[in-house]
């Protein structure tokens, strides 16, 4: 027999007597029914979706170098509404923070997939003195129009250093620049090209987990750059201090 309660009132026919317990809700929420009007109804839901830590959680995992999967294991999610948490948070961040001034910039691209394995490119410019990275761009193809956007919208340098891959070679700079055959003028470009291949696991050279499209390869991009500026440009000021990457995911911190 189902458990009346006289504690209850049915929000429908407004009764307090007869009414029974009729299960749970799938958020866990006790559900009760009316033995007046036949409805059921839930006094005290719970409320629908998952708190905004276990959501900042997902995202400070990812940016920690686990794969979407293996986070929502760990949380016990749909590794769905990990990927989305991610793609809303990326969406939601501003400009990521960049030196007011820059000496020298270094320019390089990191190789990738996308969808069934299709080439792409993280085409980067990082400032030598800070490592922070002035400027990237996520294309299918390392074009003269894909660089020249991508030193339109970074900061302005007085020197510019890249390997000597013949796309550098052949473009004009706002700046002076100089092509090395060796990476003894582009080490903190590669250094920093290294730093997604080791947090984002996307990005990780033996890895079965690249992006299935361009765009949530943009948005982890544009999550890793936020953050990875921001704790460049807090080392800096703080040099005494530890930081990790995924403690600067948050606007607040």
């Amino acid at each position: 027999m189902p458990e009346s309660s006289r504690g209850n009132t049915c929000p429908y026919c407004h009764r307090t007597d007869r009414q029974v317990k009729n299960g749970f809700n799938p958020s866990g929420s006790q559900r009760w029914r009316c033995q007046h009007c036949r409805r059921t109804y839930t006094p005290e839901p719970k409320p629908n979706g998952y708190t905004e830590a276990t959501r900042l959680k997902a995202v400070k995992l990812y940016v920690d170098g686990m794969n979407i999967r293996r986070i929502a294991r760990t949380l016990g999610v749909n590794h769905q509404n990990v990927a989305n948490w991610i793609n809303a948070h990326a969406a939601q961040l501003p400009a990521a923070p960049v030196p007011s001034q820059v000496e020298t910039i270094e320019l390089d691209e990191l190789f990738t997939f996308v969808e069934k394995k299709k080439p792409a490119y993280l085409m980067t410019a990082v400032d030598r003195a800070t490592r922070c990275i002035v400027g990237v761009a996520v294309v299918w193809a390392r074009t003269t129009e894909a660089l020249q956007t991508l030193l339109d919208t970074s900061v302005w340098a007085a020197t510019y250093f890249s390997d000597a891959f013949h796309l550098y070679l052949s473009w004009v700079y706002a700046g002076q620049h100089q092509a090395v055959a060796d990476k003894s003028q582009t080490y903190a470009v590669e250094g920093d090209n290294a730093e997604p291949r080791h947090d984002l696991a996307r990005l990780g050279r033996a890895s079965r987990c690249f992006s299935r499209s361009i765009d949530a390869l943009r948005a982890a991009v544009r999550l890793f750059v936020y953050a990875w500026n921001r704790r460049q440009l807090y080392k800096r000021a703080h040099p005494r201090y530890p930081a990790h990457v995924r403690d600067f995911v948050s606007v607040g911190f």
